[in-house]
């Protein structure tokens, strides 16, 4: 990545030799060997504020200290650069010499062993998942926190006072990096949900669930080895972004998952978390603070691209990182209140499968097929076609209605730890959804999806010489068609786009019925 050329830059490119140069809104970091030395930069925020030499020097002993109750032997020295006569070097922070500025020292952790590595390379199951969210759990609930520092720093008017500072902070990219009608929607819903629940922060900063924690806990801030775990890079600069509630700290987490499109582990953390967190309160707190997460994300993304164009290397892949993020805020701003349930449904060949398998790849939202489900609980490979008379075998009425209390029972589960589900299927009777309803308490929303007869036709006529996941086929459409009920649409979408716009329009449709 090239990073912007400043004179500690400079010289501490001179002085070290890095193999590798990261830049963030806030500091250089250097590496080189199997050493790390970051360098914040000369910048305020409001937020964060390093324009001094004197603030630096103290955010980086801060830093060393504050790091060190999350792993032993990473965090080594604070380091003042310091200019001699022809030269420069790195000495105690304390010397007397002419000062440039300070840098933390640290251990240099092999990409290995970080979890965003793991994650990538497909080394985390969902049974480690859950391991890693009750760890987790277990280390903030043990935590040491000044009660008083908690409350001052985590109730109420400061979680509102930081979300207030986020849409002042990013009015003016409005329009600009951030879809303006998400904007709205996302600072309508925020600040809906503080005013509703103002009780309940200000009781949970006395009750001890804020916690002096990490503030900024990202896959790629926890590392493991063998039995080892731990956290780096907590944030030093700032006491109200340091003391969270600890949900908001594993909804970092899930959220950061979940933008790798990774949510079963991030629901794999999620219970992991809430076995020790196990409260009402916390999973309510959830999609609030997974919202709040993903906006910072995007807003600190935002600072990154200001001020730049084109011509940096990174501008377009930072910009569909805000893009990604903002949209990933909508869908939990959606869930805040309480977590709900897509229904997208329609006759064989309608689109409902393709344009499901569209939406849940832009959005955290789980899709559950019914024709795989289905062939599961029959012990059958969901790849393979299953050629049966229309109502008979495993599509028998007495197999679907256990198939619908199943989808019931799934979404009730993903509902607990604030999923939204997406199910996928003909819901050709009123009695399947009547069933679904009965194992599950969320709000449901049914999108229809249809396409014209002829259309439908030319489709059932491609599946027969491929793989396909549903069954339907020319043979049985007709006799679907002729007993199929209407369970009544809340939205309908011909499908004759591109399913990219259609899954905008579900969303818009969602939004405008918040």
């Amino acid at each position: 990545m090239e990073v912007n050329e400043t004179p500690v830059v400079t010289i501490m490119k001179e002085l070290i030799k890095p193999e590798k140069i990261m830049e963030t809104h806030g500091s250089y970091t250097f590496l080189k060997d199997d050493l790390v030395y970051k360098v914040k930069k000369s910048v305020d925020f409001g937020f964060l504020d390093y324009s001094s030499k004197k603030k630096r020097k103290a955010m980086c002993l801060l830093e060393k200290e504050l790091n060190e109750r999350f792993c032993s032997g990473i965090y080594l020295d604070v380091l003042k650069i310091v200019r001699k006569e022809k030269s420069f070097d790195l000495v105690n922070y304390d010397s007397t010499l002419l000062t440039i500025d300070y840098c933390v020292k640290m251990k240099r952790i092999p990409d290995s062993d970080f979890l965003s590595t793991k994650v990538a390379n497909n080394e985390i199951s969902r049974e480690k998942a859950e391991n890693i969210g009750g760890n987790i759990g277990k280390l903030f609930k043990n935590i040491k926190t000044d009660p008083f520092a908690a409350d001052f720093n985590g109730n109420f008017s400061v979680v509102k006072f930081n979300c207030e500072e986020n849409f002042s902070q990013t009015e003016g990219y409005k329009g600009r990096f951030i879809d303006a009608d998400l904007f709205d929607f996302i600072k309508k819903q925020t600040l809906k949900f503080l005013d509703e629940n103002s009780e309940l922060f200000d009781r949970r900063a006395k009750e001890g669930f804020v916690i002096d924690g990490h503030g900024d806990l990202r896959l790629e801030h926890i590392f493991m080895h063998g039995d080892d775990f731990g956290l780096i890079d907590c944030i030093e600069f700032n006491q109200r972004f340091r003391f969270n509630d600890a949900v908001s700290e594993a909804a970092f987490l899930s959220m950061e998952l979940d933008y790798m499109g990774k949510t079963d582990l991030a629901d794999g953390i999620l219970q992991g978390f809430f076995s020790v967190y196990d409260d009402e309160e916390s999973k309510k707190l959830l999609n609030f603070y997974r919202c709040y997460r993903a906006y910072v994300r995007a807003k600190v993304a935002c600072f990154m691209i200001d001020g730049k164009d084109g011509s940096w290397e990174l501008y377009e892949a930072k910009k569909a990182e805000v893009k990604r993020l903002m949209d990933m805020a909508a869908v939990y701003a959606v869930n805040m209140f309480d977590t709900k349930c897509l229904i997208f449904y329609g006759l064989m060949a309608s689109g409902k499968t393709k344009n499901a398998d569209k939406f849940t790849s832009m959005f955290p939202v789980e899709h559950v097929n019914t024709d795989v489900i289905r062939k599961l609980m029959h012990g059958l490979d969901p790849e393979k076609n299953v050629h049966v008379d229309f109502g008979v075998d495993i599509y028998s009425k007495e197999n679907s209605l256990k198939l619908y209390d199943e989808l019931g029972r799934i979404a009730e589960n993903n509902m607990r730890i604030g999923r939204m589900t997406l199910i996928d299927g003909s819901f050709s009777k009123t009695e399947y959804l009547e069933r679904i309803k009965a194992n599950c308490s969320c709000g449901f929303k049914k999108i229809r999806f249809f396409a014209s007869e002829d259309v439908t036709i030319e489709r059932l006529e491609k599946r027969k010489n491929r793989i396909c996941v549903s069954d339907g086929r020319i043979e049985i459409y007709e006799s679907q068609k002729r007993s199929a009920q209407d369970i009544g649409a809340d939205f309908e979408i011909e499908t004759v786009g591109r399913t990219e716009d259609n899954a905008w329009k579900v969303l818009r449709f969602l939004i405008n019925e918040m």
